[in-house]
């Protein structure tokens, strides 16, 4: 690695630190974080329990841990922007010469990987409560796939973001953008979609992530599904990144920036 490439790897893993560390501090969102996916895991227990019992618990902790992720991450793109406004350092940000991209990947895969506490909960709290223990010899491999899985997630709320930013309130649009996304993406269940909903599930990096988690909690085949999560997830920070840089650019050129 060059010394550039290796100065912006530095940079990008402080600034997320940095955010990460901040996002710790706000006690609300811990307790919402580590909270909701064990709710998320109690209820798919219990319909477990009332259905169908073939499904493996561990992949049903695995899924809900993933819906908590899935929450955190997209309540945080909708976040990131209005906090930063908050803060009086959004108009400083957007006329940095520094792409305004490379400034908001950080928060956002910061948050990400604030939100894989989620899986963790969902785990212990399926190990404690419900007896849906993991083989310590898969431990290393679920950390590798929650990691990859994080990254992934949060460059494609790299490419949510660059939505948010034309919303004045974007918590709201994340709402209704929950629901839709566990189900085509097979998150708790591996549901059988449609035959045309099929390719659309697979641009989703949380799809092959779920599918990947799964695997590794119960001992199935997980690597091929990691790998297209990670190169769906290089493809999402592509697109993300360019279309930040591109309404940011747009933002100054007309004057817009207030809106924001």
């Amino acid at each position: 690695m060059s010394a550039v490439g290796h100065h912006a790897a530095r940079s990008f893993v402080r600034a997320m630190a940095l955010h990460f560390v901040g996002l710790t501090r706000e006690r609300s969102e811990v307790v919402l974080t580590l909270v909701v996916p064990v709710g998320y895991a109690s209820i798919a227990y219990f319909i477990h329990r009332s259905g169908d019992r073939s499904v493996d618990l561990r992949g049903l902790m695995a899924g809900a841990g993933l819906m908590g992720m899935w929450s955190t991450v997209l309540f945080g793109a909708g976040t990131a922007i209005r906090n930063q406004r908050m803060a009086g350092t959004l108009e400083l940000l957007l006329m940095a010469p520094q792409r305004f991209a490379t400034t908001l990947a950080p928060m956002v895969t910061a948050n990400a990987c604030f939100g894989a506490l989620a899986v963790g909960a969902t785990f212990a709290w399926g190990a404690i409560a419900f007896g849906a223990t993991v083989a310590p010899t898969s431990i290393p491999v679920l950390a590798l796939v929650v990691l990859v899985t994080a990254a992934a997630m949060g460059a494609f709320s790299l490419l949510v973001a660059a939505l948010f930013v034309q919303v004045r309130r974007a918590e709201s649009l994340a709402s209704p953008l929950l629901a839709p996304l566990w189900i085509i993406s097979g998150v708790l269940v591996p549901a059988a979609l449609p035959q045309a909903l099929q390719p659309v599930a697979a641009l989703f990096p949380m799809t092959w992530g779920a599918q990947a988690l799964r695997g590794a909690a119960t001992g199935a085949p997980w690597s091929m599904a990691l790998l297209w999560c990670a190169l769906v997830g290089v493809v999402h920070a592509l697109i993300g990144s360019y279309l930040v840089n591109l309404v940011a650019r747009t933002s100054r050129s007309r004057g817009e920036l207030h809106l924001w």
